[in-house]
């Protein structure tokens, strides 16, 4: 038996001016699975990815992800879709103003309703998963390593316990 289908792309195409980066694109994602998307420098890979979590709005195309047609649906329902996924962007994507521990609270607190010591130990958890030592919960972004930057937006990516996490670049 096959696994549920997660994501689901039909035809896609995005284009920028007289650009084209995908053309008819189709891909389906089982749940389970782990895909990795590789290419050159500018091939498409970021903007596949902001496609599909919303970010980019392609020339043509469905994107149906667990269960929701992501281009056409409400901004609640595209809301409820982006509770139960993580994106890791590249270079960490981190906000300057905020620790590395309120970086990785801003989804929790942005989405649960947990109080702060609650907060503050799953973003410990996170940090501590990710492989970062507990002293870089308080840390600046500017006092990490391009390295350590990339475990902090991993944290974050990973704050709200996603069904789906996306990656953009985590080798790089």
């Amino acid at each position: 038996m096959l696994a549920e289908t997660v994501i689901a792309i039909r035809n896609l195409t995005n284009r920028f001016g007289k650009t084209v980066v995908h053309e008819n694109l189709s891909l389906d994602v089982r749940r389970g699975e782990v895909i990795g998307i590789v290419g050159a420098s500018g091939s498409g890979k970021s903007v596949l990815l902001r496609s599909i979590v919303g970010l980019t709005t392609p020339s043509a195309g469905q994107i149906t992800m667990l269960g929701t047609d992501v281009l056409g649906a409400s901004a609640a329902d595209r809301a409820a879709v982006s509770v139960r996924t993580g994106v890791m962007f590249q270079d960490g994507a981190l906000f300057s103003a905020l620790t590395v521990r309120e970086n990785v609270e801003a989804p929790m607190r942005e989405r649960l309703a947990v109080d702060a010591v609650t907060r503050r130990a799953l973003a410990d958890l996170r940090i501590a998963m990710v492989g970062l030592p507990a002293r870089a919960g308080d840390l600046f972004p500017s006092a990490l390593s391009g390295g350590m930057r990339k475990r902090a937006g991993l944290a974050r990516a990973l704050s709200l316990d996603p069904e789906i996490l996306f990656l953009d670049e985590p080798t790089a």
